[in-house]
């Protein structure tokens, strides 16, 4: 038992690390097997090293604390990170045997679905820049290799897998750039060390944040670069759409909070103009996000739309940040909870979508028509997540100051004047989108389409997880804003301090 506990010590923060990379070994073994059997053993091996590693991310840090040092970092917000992205694994390990299961790569995609998820790790709890290219560099590559293997036999697919995974491939060339631009400036190969420095005000510095935030603006595919991010999920396996949007853009955001501090930095001393950018490209992209999910009658692509719309919203919280709205604190809190409501959402939607396009054999908003009558329990659930969106309207909150008149309009109030337009502008067509899609499941049927859709048990109890977190996340976040006392524990939904 002391080995154990030794063992454990030297190899932290990366137990989950090396549970998953077990689990790639036992796999590895049974990789060309094309049995029923062997391949849902390897779905159990796959699943369980994935608990374990959940449990062990969470039990480490609780019980040995923080971790840092040269290269490695391990506070509460990698923890938060990990847990996600292990989550996020758990669930694609769902799509992908849902989808995949008579694949004769089946095992293959699995392996690559883990691997994937230890440089997805790797890179989280990377301080060093080196270990974070490196890692970052093998996930794409991984990300590329899994969703081709997804998509063997679909017909006419390969320009378009290709344009795609150009701009990530860009991204990371004006991310090496980056670093070695700000290597030669500060002398500094990790993030903790950055704002130690003098030498942080030097003019190479300020070009290398520039580098950084256009290798990540390419990305997540904002506009106008959305096109080959669109052209590829309007036609790609539904499981390998899920491996874009629950593991490959999460990196994305987690790779934006290791800039958190520096950016931080620049923008408190920018002046005027950065908050008039920011809140620019904020409204393009998420005014870009609704007005395309209005103008299709592809559920893919309204989806997809509207993920965009959700990425802007990253945006939207440097807007506020930079305009002196909220702290750094309340624009890492915003962060995190974009990301668990993009989780916690887009999930279980997706999943019920896929399944209906599986089942109908189209894509067509018309295919939904009807559901709330044929299947009434799956839609008012479906509904409840949709509008759990509304949650957007809390960024009006900080501003409740410039609405009662309380406040002047002028000077940086212009600028917050100008934020409330644009959260309240696209807000409400975000809850146009919403209810476009609900009004959908109560209308008349076109057709038999609904006799087609069939749902596994399963996913009554998948569903209702999701609707069950949402409401009491709900709830608690309604009562703290309302001042009334839960409790239940100290932990607050709208103040979380890391």
């Amino acid at each position: 038992m002391e080995l154990i506990f030794y063992i454990s010590e030297k190899i932290n923060p990366l137990q989950s690390v090396i549970v998953l990379a077990a689990a790639i070994l036992i796999s590895s073994f049974f990789g060309l097997s094309k049995k029923r059997f062997v391949k849902k053993i390897i779905i159990a091996v796959a699943a369980v090293s994935l608990f374990l590693a959940f449990y062990l991310n969470i039990h480490i840090f609780f019980s040995t604390g923080g971790f840092t040092n040269n290269s490695l970092t391990f506070g509460i917000l990698q923890v938060i990170e990990i847990g996600l992205i292990i989550f996020s694994t758990l669930n694609l390990l769902l799509f992908i045997s849902m989808h995949k299961m008579d694949n004769n790569r089946f095992i293959i995609i699995l392996i690559m679905l883990l691997f994937s998820a230890i440089c997805a790790v790797l890179v989280v709890v990377a301080d060093n820049f080196i270990l974070m290219f490196t890692s970052l560099n093998i996930f794409v590559l991984t990300i590329f290799q899994l969703t081709t293997s997804l998509n063997l036999g679909a017909g006419r697919i390969g320009s378009y897998m290709l344009r795609y995974f150009l701009r990530p491939t860009l991204a990371l060339v004006l991310l090496f750039f980056g670093f070695s631009i700000f290597y030669g400036s500060v002398d500094s190969k990790g993030f903790s060390q950055i704002l130690e420095y003098e030498s942080i005000s030097n003019p190479l510095v300020v070009i290398s944040l520039i580098v950084f935030g256009a290798s990540i603006y390419l990305y997540f595919f904002l506009f106008p670069f959305q096109n080959p991010y669109l052209g590829l999920l309007k036609r790609n396996n539904a499981s390998s759409n899920a491996v874009i949007w629950f593991l490959y853009f999460p990196v994305g955001f987690f790779i934006y909070l290791k800039f958190n501090e520096i950016f931080g930095f620049f923008i408190e001393k920018a002046g005027l103009y950065m908050p008039v950018i920011l809140i620019t490209l904020a409204f393009i992209c998420m005014f870009a996000g609704n007005l395309g999910a209005v103008g299709t009658a592809s559920v893919r692509r309204i989806m997809s739309f509207l993920f965009l719309y959700f990425i802007g919203i990253f945006l939207l919280n440097i807007s506020m940040f930079s305009a002196g709205i909220i702290s750094m604190l309340s624009m890492k809190w915003l962060n995190i909870a974009c990301i668990f409501l993009l989780m916690f959402s887009f999930i279980p939607i997706y999943s019920v979508f896929s399944r209906i396009e599986k089942n109908t054999g189209t894509d067509s908003i018309a295919g939904i028509r009807g559901l709330g009558r044929s299947n009434v329990y799956i839609s008012i659930n479906l509904s409840i997540i949709f509008l759990s969106w509304s949650v957007a309207a809390l960024y009006i909150l900080p501003f409740r100051g410039y609405i009662t008149g309380g406040m002047e309009l002028s000077g940086t109030g212009t600028i917050n004047i100008i934020l409330v337009a644009v959260i309240a502008f696209t807000f409400i067509f975000l809850m146009v989108n919403v209810l476009r899609i609900i009004s959908s499941f109560f209308r008349k049927p076109i057709g038999g389409t609904t006799e087609k859709i069939r749902f596994p048990r399963f996913y009554y109890i998948y569903i209702t997880f999701f609707t069950l977190v949402i409401l009491v996340v709900t709830a608690r976040c309604l009562m703290e804003i309302s001042g009334i006392d839960a409790g239940i524990m100290d932990f607050k939904v709208t103040g979380f301090t890391f």
